[in-house]
This record gives C-alpha cells, sequence and structure tokens, in this order.
C-alpha cells in the first residue's frame, strides 16, 4: 500500500501524467464520434442537427486553424509557466517549485490544450473529397463540432490559465496551499502511523546479553520518503526478531549507513537486509507522505526568505507564524504515535523514531525566531501565537516547549532591542504568556528564575 502511495504521489506530481490522460481522452473522443459520424451518415446529421455543415475544404481549414492556434497558445502557456517557476525559486524557495508543478488548474490547463491539438490533427486526417465532388466524400459535421466546442473551451481555460497564473504566485496563496498539504498530511498520519499509542505502552525488555543488534545498511542515497510498517512487522514478527529504525521518513539516508538494527543480531542473513530495506523505501526528494516536518520546513523557509537582510518582508513571515501556529494546535490535538509495534501477540517486534510535541513546536519557531531576533514585530507575533496557543490546548509538553522558546525571544530582546520601550513591549507580552501557561510549568520557570 505505501509503494502504491508513492507512485500515485510521483504521478501527481508529474507535470505529464494529466495532460497524457486527456489527450487519450481526446484520442478516444475523436474516435467516437467519427464512428457515429460513419454510422449515421454524415450529411444527414448536419442537417438534422445544429452541427457544422460546411464542405470538407473548410473543414480542413476549421480544424487547422484550431490545431495552430491551439499549439501556438501551448506555447504561451509553457512559457508563462516557466517564468512563474523561476520566479518562484528566486523569491520563495526552489522547495515550493514542486507545488506548482503539482498544481492540478496548470495541469489540466495544459492537458487541454494539448488534448484539443491532438484532436483536431486526428479529425483532419479523416476529412476527404472537394466541395462539390460526390465520389469518396467524407466530412465528419459532428467530430468538427466537437473541435469547435474544444476550441472554446480552451479559450475559456486560456482566460481562467492567466488569472490563474497571476494569482498563484501571490505569497498568501502560496502559503495556505502549503498550509492546506501540512494540514492533510497530519490528518493522514496522526492516528495513522507506524506504531500506534496505546495505554500502557512499555519499552520493549532489553536483550539480556546486552545484544544491541546488526546493521541493516542502505542500498542507495537518498530520503526515506515512507516506511511501509504493515510489511516490516510482518518481516520481523516472521523472523522473531526486533526491527530498531535508525531514520524516520525525512531523514537522509547514505549508503552503507545503518538505517535498522535487527535484535538479536546473529540472526540477520541477506534475506531479512533485503526484506528491510524493500520496507523503508528511500526517494530522491522529501514527500508528505509520512513527513509531516517537510510541511513545516516549506513554511519556515518562506519565512527566513522574508526575514532575509536583502529582502525584508516581515509581513509575509507574520503569515507563516499564523499558518504554523495553527499546524501546532493540530498536532497538540492529537494522540502522537508510540515508537513500539506489537504483533497479534503483543510482542514488540518494530521499534520507530517517534516524534513529540517538542520537536514539532522547535521545528515550527526555532529557526523564524532566529531568523527574526532583531524584528520587534516577529517577536511580538511569535509570543502572542504562543499565549493563544497555551489557552487553547491544555498539555504540559506543548507548554514546556512554548516557555522555552518565549524564554529564548525575551533574552534576544535584552540583548538586541536598544530602545527601552521595545523591549517592555517583548517583557509585557512574555508576562502575558506566563498567565496563559499551566501553573506548574510555571512554577519551573520561576524556580530557573531564581535559581
Amino acid at each position: 500500500m505505501v509503494r502504491l502511495l508513492n507512485i500515485w504521489d510521483s504521478l501527481r506530481g508529474s507535470f505529464w501524467f494529466l495532460p497524457a490522460l486527456l489527450t487519450t481522452a481526446a484520442i478516444g473522443l475523436a474516435a467516437g464520434l467519427l464512428t457515429l459520424d460513419h454510422r449515421a451518415g454524415s450529411d444527414e446529421l448536419a442537417t438534422s442537427l445544429w452541427l457544422y455543415a460546411g464542405g470538407a475544404e473548410g473543414a480542413r481549414s476549421l480544424l487547422s486553424a484550431v490545431a495552430g492556434s491551439i499549439i501556438t497558445v501551448v506555447g504561451l502557456a509553457f512559457s508563462i509557466t516557466i517564468v512563474s517557476l523561476q520566479l518562484a525559486a528566486a523569491q520563495l524557495g526552489p522547495r515550493l517549485l514542486r507545488n506548482f508543478v503539482r498544481d492540478r488548474g496548470n495541469q489540466v490547463v495544459l492537458g487541454t490544450f494539448v488534448a484539443t491539438f491532438v484532436y483536431c490533427l486526428v479529425v483532419l486526417r479523416t476529412v476527404r473529397g472537394r466541395d462539390g465532388v460526390s465520389d469518396d466524400r467524407f466530412v465528419p459535421h459532428l467530430a468538427i463540432s466537437g473541435a469547435v466546442l474544444l476550441a472554446l473551451l480552451s479559450v475559456a481555460l486560456l482566460i481562467y490559465f492567466i488569472h490563474h497564473a497571476s494569482t498563484s504566485m501571490q505569497a498568501d496563496r502560496v502559503i495556505a496551499a502549503v498550509a492546506v498539504d501540512l494540514d492533510d498530511a497530519i490528518d493522514a498520519l496522526f492516528p495513522e502511523r507506524l506504531g500506534r499509542e496505546a495505554p500502557g505502552d512499555r519499552p520493549p525488555a532489553p536483550p539480556r546479553d546486552g545484544d544491541d543488534g546488526a546493521p541493516v545498511a542502505a542500498r542507495g542515497h537518498g530520503y526515506v520518503t515512507s516506511v511501509d510498517g504493515e510489511a516490516l512487522l510482518k518481516t520481523a514478527s516472521e523472523a522473531d526478531v526486533l526491527i530498531r529504525l535508525l531514520r524516520r521518513p525525512g531523514e537522509f539516508a547514505i549508503v552503507g549507513e545503518p538505517i535498522a538494527r535487527v535484535v538479536p543480531g546473529d540472526r540477520l542473513d541477506d534475506d531479512l537486509a533485503r526484506a528491510i530495506t524493500r520496507a523503508v523505501l528511500v526517494g530522491p526528494e522529501r514527500t508528505f507522505i509520512q513527513d509531516v516536518f517537510f510541511g513545516f520546513e516549506q513554511l519556515v523557509e518562506i519565512a527566513q526568505r522574508a526575514l532575509a537582510s536583502n529582502h525584508i518582508d516581515p509581513t509575509t513571515a507574520l503569515r507563516c507564524i499564523d499558518r504554523l501556529a495553527a499546524a501546532i494546535a493540530r498536532v497538540s490535538d492529537r494522540r502522537l504515535p508510540s515508537p513500539y509495534r506489537r504483533d497479534a501477540e503483543g510482542i514488540v517486534r518494530v521499534v520507530a523514531p517517534a516524534p513529540v510535541l517538542r520537536d514539532f513546536v522547535g521545528a515550527a519557531f526555532t529557526a523564524i525566531r532566529l531568523a527574526g531576533v532583531d524584528n520587534r514585530g516577529v517577536a511580538l507575533h511569535l509570543l502572542d501565537s504562543f499565549e493563544r496557543l497555551a489557552a487553547l490546548r491544555d498539555r504540559r509538553e506543548l507548554h514546556l516547549a512554548l516557555l522555552g522558546e518565549a524564554v529564548a525571544i525575551r533574552r534576544a530582546a535584552a540583548r538586541t532591542f536598544r530602545d527601552p520601550g521595545d523591549r517592555e513591549g517583548v517583557y509585557a507580552a512574555f508576562e502575558r504568556l506566563l498567565k496563559a501557561i499551566r501553573p506548574d510549568v510555571r512554577r519551573i520557570y520561576d524556580a530557573q528564575a531564581v535559581a
């Protein structure tokens, strides 16, 4: 199942898959309409229905004009797309190019253009005879009328494409699109992630002989895109071993580097190693399939570029903070996965790296805090977001992580801001956050402050 998800994700992210489907559908449509023209009688259709009623020469001219115009528009559309990709890479980051390529609107528009062009070519080759000559004359009136409708649809899609290309480059829309992908990834992964958390879940007992396991080396460079948990659990049960994964989705694997360990180590053989490496899928780029941190890093990269010294745009950074705070609220409302995966008999067979709330908070806010260390607006917006999250979710681990980030912001403000008013504003926001923090967490901060 995981392999199918990877294949489907690759197809969705390709610029050729949907256009190829539409082109194939256009060929099938042309073949079907031409068959109807042959069976029903082309001239009878032209007189009985509101269809193209011209002759063979007019049909050729019409189809040639539509095909020539459409292929010119295809070149224009590709040029606009390439310019959009270049602007996105320069302003928002090269990692976001994948989002533009996966844009369903762009794929549908370009696919319809190419499909219309191919449709006209298929129909054009069937037109026979000359006007005024009845011998072996065939003008597919129904199919030609279909070409006219496709041409009108292409004109409408061209208008939509120009509008879509001009609006899709807006920073707010890009941020919103990434946030939607991130929310979808959170919904898909957390409750169904490798190793579901169960009440009373305990780590496996260590081997009596102190065996830390035999390493399973990666067989290729790349990022771990996903882990086939069911296959890994089945493999461990059949071999009666414990598999400890050393890399989680999103991390980079190097050839020869251990990506897992098998306990006891003397049971590792070539077949078992191959089965484990097949279950840990590695690819050239990160994806959202099992890598929630990928979405966090995309939003953080946009914010970092917005706060760069040569392109200061704090408003974009604030928009990213809003979306990241919403993602943290969503994650903190879920039961995060346990690292331990048990078989049907309750025996722990797989131990996988499992994220905790502190990891998500750090991935969302640490880099932005460092990039905006001298920006009063960013500091205040971060503290305000922390206060809202603390008031929304009463989880000790979340409050500890938020307070740690807030303390770092307060210290940076005392060290960086020269204006007393700027410092006092940050201090006041920090005090408001303390009021929203759980009392037990606040006591920890008070004790550290006194010490």
